[in-house]
């Protein structure tokens, strides 16, 4: 009896537990690995390899941690996003694992992408002494040029990265205030 309860005791010691996130317990798909393509079916990417989801909102490197399973029902215009019932199980769309995101006090969940921070990457410049108003988190394409608003259609020669606040001048390129 001894050698049988050493011998379980000592198999015990090696078993790894399993990990407690949903992405890989449920094995649900992560809703941000749907990117944008090009015509040729090609993931839209920037020099680095970063792609843009398309169900994902993009945003800065700071957004909350979520960690769920979330039913989401997906079109062209985008996700329709909630929690599962107590049981898991959605009553609408399908699961899906969202690492970064928020829910709402009505039950509505978004999923975030998070993109570089344009200033920490160096593509910022001081305000101005009467600063405008700035347009905050626009996802951009930024080179050594400057920056412009992330296109969905085209790959991006810089990187892309998102400014927290930044104003888009007249032709079209967009400056990032530190």
């Amino acid at each position: 009896m001894k050698t049988t309860m050493l011998f379980l005791a000592s198999l015990l010691a090696f078993i790894v537990p399993a990990s407690t996130d949903s992405a890989s317990t449920a094995g649900s798909p992560d809703l941000c690995d749907d990117v944008y393509l090009d015509e040729d079916g090609t993931p839209i990417h920037d020099s680095t390899g970063m792609t843009l989801s398309r169900y994902c909102e993009w945003t800065g490197p700071d957004a909350p941690r979520l960690d769920l399973d979330v039913c989401c029902e997906l079109d062209a215009a985008g996700a329709a996003c909630s929690l599962p019932d107590t049981r898991g199980e959605c009553s609408f769309g399908d699961l899906y694992w969202c690492e970064y995101g928020e829910t709402s006090s009505l039950g509505g969940v978004v999923c975030y992408q998070l993109l570089p921070d344009a200033c920490e990457a160096g593509y910022c410049v001081a305000a101005p002494t009467d600063p405008p108003t700035g347009e905050p988190f626009e996802a951009m394409c930024c080179t050594a040029g400057g920056c412009i608003h992330a296109e969905v259609g085209d790959d991006c020669d810089g990187e892309f990265v998102v400014c927290e606040w930044g104003i888009t001048n007249a032709d079209g390129t967009v400056e990032c205030f530190d």
